[in-house]
């Protein structure tokens, strides 16, 4: 998987309950009895990684199941899934069964591929692989497994608003603080692939709200806060080439680098207080004020104080004092 938080969403399904990712695949059916062993990712000395390797061992029979998830489709992976397959296949001498779980369809051909063939002079290795489409699987039917790891991916299945409103009901039914919070995040996160994050904060509702000390250690708001880096940097670099006379242009890049760090991380702050904001106070839009406030540490000292806040209009009324100071 390619994209860095959708990843660790696939991470956290496969630690948490592996057992309900192989059931989504298809690779084992509900209720079955099987063994369920995570196998290193490492195949090879070169420290080749598949996403994720299985044992599955029945009473009759042992497999590896080999799970690649990707974002949308890239035409290196039939190829990739080829050495994944054999580099297993050397490393455990057992049946191989191939997964790739597709979470949207952008980049997918048709027909979509679920065979490969690499040749190599008097080797030839021909690899027929599983294409798992998210939205094709039924939500209804995820649903009615209740197995609440699965809830993250029940946004990008077949399925509308019923099913939305009823993953966010299971959502915060999750007894644990804990695993209540990290599975709505990955909810909101794999959600964002298909709806608006914000619709998808409000449905959460209040109760899953997340404090920002804890939202700085999870992957959505690294993946904001990186996106808002990189677009940040690459405004700075720009401006900072088309800065001074030839001899100051490094000089340029490197205050354009600088500049650009700032502004991503204030970027990432303002959609990330947006959002909690939004779930704080359904309704409300705070969008205009927050583009005019330049204070990082302002904004981050004021999302650690949202739960506090009483109403919208106190909210509004400090923003309009952050951005009146920084005007003046």
């Amino acid at each position: 998987m390619n994209t860095k938080p959708y990843d660790q969403a696939f991470k956290y399904l496969v630690g948490q309950d592996a057992e309900s990712l192989l059931i989504l695949l298809g690779a084992i059916k509900p209720g079955e009895q099987a063994e369920i062993e995570l196998l290193p990712r490492e195949v090879s000395v070169a420290a080749t990684l598949p996403d994720q390797p299985f044992r599955i061992s029945r009473a009759d029979r042992e497999e590896i199941a080999h799970v690649e998830a990707q974002t949308y489709w890239e035409a290196a992976v039939p190829d990739r899934m080829a050495d994944y397959a054999l580099r297993l296949w050397l490393k455990y001498q057992r049946p191989i069964t191939s997964y790739v779980l597709l979470l949207t369809r952008h980049g997918l051909p048709k027909p979509a591929p679920r065979l490969t063939r690499v040749d190599g002079g008097d080797l030839s290795i021909r690899l027929r692989f599983r294409l798992i489409r998210l939205w094709q699987i039924a939500a209804r039917e995820v649903l009615a497994m209740h197995r609440e790891s699965l809830l993250p991916f029940v946004p990008l299945m077949n399925g509308g608003r019923r099913e939305l409103e009823e993953s966010a009901e299971l959502l915060r039914q999750i007894s644990h603080e804990r695993d209540r919070r990290e599975t709505s995040l990955h909810f909101l996160m794999l959600g964002g692939l298909r709806y608006n994050r914000t619709d998808l904060l409000d449905l959460i509702g209040r109760k899953n709200m997340i404090p920002l000390e804890q939202l700085k250690e999870s992957s959505f708001y690294q993946f904001i806060l990186e996106e808002g880096l990189k677009e940040g940097r690459e405004k700075g670099l720009k401006e900072g080439r088309e800065e001074g006379r030839e001899e100051g242009r490094e000089e340029g890049r490197e205050e354009g680098r600088e500049e650009g760090r700032e502004e991503g991380e204030l970027k990432g702050v303002r959609e990330i207080l947006a959002l909690l904001a939004t779930s704080r106070f359904p309704g409300a839009d705070f969008s205009a004020e927050l583009e005019l406030i330049d204070d990082l540490e302002e904004l981050k000292k004021l999302t650690l104080e949202l739960n506090s806040l009483p109403d919208p209009e106190t909210l509004r009324e400090r923003l309009r004092a952050l951005a009146s100071g920084a005007q003046g």
